[in-house]
């Protein structure tokens, strides 16, 4: 029962480390950002204001 238990959650901290590196990488975050901007852009209407860090964050998330 230890054995399986200790197994369960070696795998279990694997899965959150793998995780946590996917979320917080640059290229998610700069993905994240993009996405948020352009919306701004729609729902603002101020495609000026929003527009050129919506293209920054495109070109950060593109080279990673």
């Amino acid at each position: 029962m230890m054995f399986k238990l200790k197994k369960i959650q070696t795998t279990l901290k694997s899965r959150v480390v793998s995780w946590g590196e996917f979320l917080f990488c640059h290229r998610a975050l700069y993905t994240g950002l993009s996405i948020c901007h352009g919306l701004g852009c729609i729902l603002t209407e101020k495609p000026e204001l929003y527009g050129p860090m919506a293209f920054f964050y495109v070109i950060l998330a593109y080279r990673g």
